[in-house]
């Protein structure tokens, strides 16, 4: 059986640069980054309704 999307981890591995980041700003090491998709999605792409402050266009 195949896991669903939603349950699916995607890891984004760090530069060097960014692993220093990550130590300075955290005091911890890390190689990489794993989110599932439902968590890289939200940090992608916002939901909408959660933006109250989008300007309204009217014509």
């Amino acid at each position: 059986m195949e896991t669903p999307a939603r349950d699916r981890v995607v890891r984004l591995q760090l530069t060097d640069a960014q692993k220093l980041q990550v130590r300075a700003l955290t005091g911890r090491d890390g190689d990489a980054l794993e989110l599932t998709v439902e968590e890289l999605e939200d940090r992608i792409t916002p939901r909408l309704s959660a933006n109250h402050n989008e300007a309204t266009l009217r014509l």
